[in-house]
């Protein structure tokens, strides 16, 4: 178009309509495409915004499919907690109800066991009464050194000793041995325990060989003395003034008590053997009333001082009050 617009002749140039012509034609091929790229810039915009949108759509749903994954993680894992408790309250109920039903037989095992020690007791005790009754404090002494005369013991012999252990063996219950000596000449005589399987010979006393440590006897002047340890600090014993020894088997350890003219003394006993016999010692008479008592309680507190191990061993240790006293 340019090359024949400046044609040197006139005939070969365009005419103005055909200018004007190719003119507007350019403009509305420029228009069209300004147009088309315009309506192609929109659409472009219009998709990525389209696009856009779907991303977040996209994103809100995998959000909310994660939410609702880890809603429902949670909710299981709150199931299995709940589950986990429920498993452990079972197992504690079971444990509370076995440690309740343990405890039930333990009880149960205890209040038969202590029914039947106390049936026992209660069966050796009327025992022990019959037959304290039935042998009248009958003697295990030959009668050539030591007779029985209703309540009276009276030596038979002239030997420089006696020993007198008396029927039966004491092996339960709080027994008491009481009366009271008279008209001994010699003014000398003991009374004490001793093992059940203690012998006693003629003309021998308590302490004898073997004996010395299965038995425990009180003097005349208040000592107590035990394989050969003497101990102090009991009253002497008076003629015609009551004495009497307690023995209580109901309790571990075993204990024997004194008394003097009914005043329990502060020097007591401990770990007695479990089978004894109540003995004595007299120059002489021991006189009425002599008697022994099936008690239901033990008059003798054992407060004061104990012998902390048992007889049959060479050393005997007093606690007195705060005093700690070697024998």
């Amino acid at each position: 178009m340019l090359e024949s617009m400046i044609s040197k002749i006139p005939s070969q140039r365009p005419s103005v309509q055909s200018l004007l012509e190719s003119n507007i034609m350019q403009l509305v091929s420029v228009i069209e495409k300004s147009n088309e790229e315009k309506e192609t810039h929109e659409s472009k915009e219009q998709m990525n915004k389209r696009v856009n949108e779907l991303e977040l759509k996209v994103q809100l749903l995998e959000f909310e499919k994660e939410k609702e994954k880890q809603e429902k993680i949670n909710a299981l894992s709150e199931i299995d907690k709940l589950k986990q408790e429920k498993i452990k309250a079972l197992s504690e109920k079971d444990k509370t109800i076995a440690e309740k039903e343990q405890e039930k037989q333990k009880t149960q095992s205890e209040r038969d066991q202590e029914k039947r020690r106390a049936d026992t007791e209660h069966a050796e005790v009327i025992s022990l009464t019959a037959e304290i009754t039935k042998l009248n404090q009958s003697l295990q002494s030959d009668p050539d050194h030591v007779i029985q005369q209703e309540n009276k013991i009276i030596r038979t012999n002239k030997g420089l000793r006696s020993t007198v252990a008396f029927n039966p063996a004491i092996t339960s219950g709080i027994v008491r041995l009481g009366g009271f000596f008279k008209d001994d000449p010699f003014d000398y005589f003991r009374i004490g325990i001793a093992d059940s399987s203690a012998v006693f010979g003629s003309d021998e006393g308590p302490n004898k060989g073997e004996n010395d440590k299965k038995t425990v006897c009180c003097y005349k002047d208040g000592d107590l003395e035990h394989f050969g340890d003497y101990i102090r600090g009991n009253s002497p014993i008076e003629l015609n003034k009551s004495v009497a020894m307690e023995v209580n088997m109901n309790i571990r350890p075993h204990t024997l008590t004194f008394f003097c003219d009914n005043q329990e003394q502060p020097v007591s006993v401990i770990n007695i053997p479990s089978s004894i016999r109540f003995i004595l010692s007299p120059q002489e008479t021991l006189a009425s009333p002599l008697y022994f008592e099936i008690a239901k309680w033990a008059a003798g507190t054992g407060c004061s001082v104990e012998m902390p191990i048992p007889m049959g061993r060479p050393c005997i240790k007093i606690l007195k009050k705060a005093i700690k006293v070697t024998a």
